[in-house]
């Protein structure tokens, strides 16, 4: 069997000799090697299916493609640019207009008479005239005896017959694809065969980018059926011929497509990486948007492409809105990516329209941003701040943790020295509206910068607001504030809460259960017999809460916490606490503690411990690199500097 693959070769060929050492072109990457397989069920006497490896750096893809039959070897002469795309002449005549003409006709009748009196049958007057006939059986108006409904049967069979062989010959593709759009009980029997059609023309890249699309999205949505489930991931041959002719309006419709593909996705995905590139400048913001809901449904990541949209969010900041703003700092929220343009574009924002801001929920998508990347920016936080306090009053209660938690969280004081006692102020207007646990949250972010909201803590200890609550997790919380305020807060006349009956033991993060295994010997090494050591150690009469873990004790003396005497001063005062912290506990910038850490090591020295702090990425990359003289000066260096 011989198969003709001239047309994708010569169109490699000419792409790679065109190009040279230049690999701007999708094309010039791609390599084809085809395997042709011959199956009755699936060829015909003109095609067959096949099978194409495409090479694109280190990716082969193997890909279904339908493979023209040579009928006689002579046919290899053809030029191959003769078969390429050449749009058909479009009607003359607006499809709407002869849309408009038919619907004034009230039975098949008239239908009928005005076909006799065109002088020519083009396809959207064919392609009218069915769907207007569609239109009067559906709605029963045909009111026809007997004698005359088979008469007007036999020749409405007739008519219908030659009308779709005129709207199938069209060169207008438009035509055809507006026959597969249609609801018509007619058409459906035939929309098989101007599918098959319209995939005919794929092949002689007969459509536009934008129809390709459309018989795309056709397919995706129709995609139960087989006959179009089968086709979908054959059109990617349509989409790298028309590399040429993507740009900026148009590359949103070929993101819209990627959902519906399954073995093509990932060329799809090689092309738009590379074009996207070239025509970020000049995509406009509801477009995307539009990629950007894309990249959410498919849960795609692409570093290369992620900096892309980040410099286009930077470069057009100045043309959002703030519902814009919002939607855009929303996606890469929930895309988890941020970068420092990102970052830079929405402080830019914030100084050129903060006074012009009018949506809190804008202020809350801003905030959410800051809290989910640990950006600790205090241009952007700020502005956030002082907006809150200017318009706390007419602020939702809903929202108020929203506005204040992340403070706390970044352990990030605001410039203006108020915002605590007013936001407390706020708080206790509100504080029987808002959830108790979202208040707790909040009060603890006071407590982590080192803040005491007295007032609003007794009410929510109050006998009556407690008895309310039968959430394990809120409790828990209640007692850690409990605990944190009578170790730091002279005032706060506690502990108040009854000791917490049902303690259950803290688990060590695995991440640092593991990195303590592999350098306790080195740690053992540095601090000598003069100390013991114990891992994983929970405080004993404080909370059941990963503040009060430590994760390798140093003590001064005696075989480990089985003789430790908690009560002794003394002892806690020569003892050393070793706190391992993950990347998960530092702000972006890796340097500033979160507030719930910094918290944790304000207890332990208020307790009369020595608090070392050592990075878990720095173990790691000690450890892995087998460099054990830098991982013990390391433990050394930090150690003794605990001392000081």
């Amino acid at each position: 069997m011989a198969l003709n693959l001239w047309r994708s070769y010569s169109k490699a060929r000419n792409n790679v000799f065109s190009n040279g050492n230049n690999c701007s072109s999708l094309s010039a990457l791609y390599k084809y090697f085809s395997r042709s397989f011959c199956d009755d069920k699936f060829s015909s006497p003109e095609f067959s299916n096949s099978t194409i490896f495409i090479e694109n750096g280190y990716n082969v893809h193997e890909l279904p493609v339908v493979v023209r039959r040579l009928k006689d070897l002579e046919d290899l002469n053809v030029n191959p640019s003769s078969t390429e795309t050449q749009q058909g002449t479009s009607d003359p005549l607006s499809y709407h207009l002869i849309q408009e003409e038919f619907k004034q006709c009230t039975d098949l009748r008239e239908v009928f008479s005005l076909i006799t009196k065109c002088t020519k049958i083009t396809p959207n007057i064919a392609l009218g005239a069915i769907e207007r006939i569609y239109d009067l059986e559906k709605d029963g108006n045909l009111n026809l005896t007997t004698d005359q409904n088979i008469h007007i049967n036999f020749a409405k069979g007739a008519i219908l017959e030659k009308l779709l062989k005129v709207v199938m010959k069209t060169e207008d593709t438009q035509t055809i694809l507006n026959v597969l759009k249609t609801t018509s009980t007619i058409m459906e029997p035939h929309k098989y065969n101007f599918c098959d059609e319209l995939f005919l023309r794929v092949l002689d890249n007969k459509l536009s980018l934008e129809q390709l699309c459309d018989f795309t999205m056709f397919l995706i949505k129709n995609k139960d059926h087989q006959k179009y489930s089968q086709t979908i991931d054959k059109l990617w041959v349509g989409f790298v011929d028309k590399e040429k002719e993507i740009n900026g309006t148009n590359i949103v419709h070929i993101f819209k497509i990627l959902p519906g593909l399954k073995v093509s996705k990932k060329t799809i995905i090689s092309l738009l990486e590379q074009k996207l590139a070239e025509l970020w400048c000049q995509i406009k913001v509801p477009a995307m948007q539009d990629i950007l809901d894309v990249f959410l449904i498919e849960k795609f990541f692409s570093m290369q492409l992620y900096a892309v949209l980040g410099h286009w969010f930077y470069t057009n900041i100045h043309c959002l809105d703030d519902d814009e703003l919002l939607a855009i700092v929303s996606k890469f929220t929930q895309l988890k990516y941020t970068d420092h343009q990102i970052e830079a574009a929405v402080e830019k924002f914030l100084k050129l329209k903060v006074s012009k801001i009018k949506s809190q929920v804008l202020i809350i998508g801003i905030l959410n941003y800051c809290t989910q990347f640990k950006l600790r920016n205090k241009h952007i936080l700020d502005t956030c701040g002082q907006y809150f306090l200017t318009n706390r009053k007419d602020i939702s209660h809903s929202f108020l943790k929203s506005f204040i938690y992340p403070y706390g969280y970044l352990y990030a004081e605001p410039t203006n020295s108020e915002f605590w006692t007013l936001a407390e102020e706020v708080l206790l207007e509100n504080c029987y509206k808002i959830n108790v646990f979202d208040l707790s949250s909040v009060i603890l972010s006071y407590i982590y910068c080192g803040h005491y909201p007295l007032k609003l803590v007794s009410k929510v200890f109050s006998a009556e607001y407690i008895a309310k609550i039968n959430n394990n997790d809120v409790l828990k919380k209640l007692h850690l504030i409990d605990t944190a305020l009578s170790l730091e807060c002279r005032a706060y006349a506690g502990p108040l809460l009854a000791k917490d009956q049902w303690f259950k033991p803290v688990l060590q993060d695995t991440r640092i259960k593991n990195i303590v295994d592999k350098i306790i010997d080195n740690i053992v090494s540095v601090i000598g017999v003069s100390e013991k050591l114990s891992t994983a150690v929970v405080l004993p009469n404080f909370c059941s809460d990963e503040t009060y873990l430590i994760d390798i004790m140093l003590y001064p003396g005696g075989p480990g916490n089985s003789t430790f005497n908690w009560k002794s001063q003394s002892i806690r005062n020569g003892s050393t606490a070793i706190l391992i912290h993950l990347p998960d506990h530092y702000c972006s910038d890796n340097e500033q503690l979160l507030g719930p850490q910094v918290m944790k090591k304000r207890h332990l020295k208020i307790l009369g411990m020595r608090v070392v702090s050592l990075k878990y990425s720095l173990l790691s990359q000690f450890y892995t690199s087998h460099d054990t003289p830098g991982l013990e000066n390391y433990l050394k260096e930090s150690i003794e500097n605990s001392k000081t």
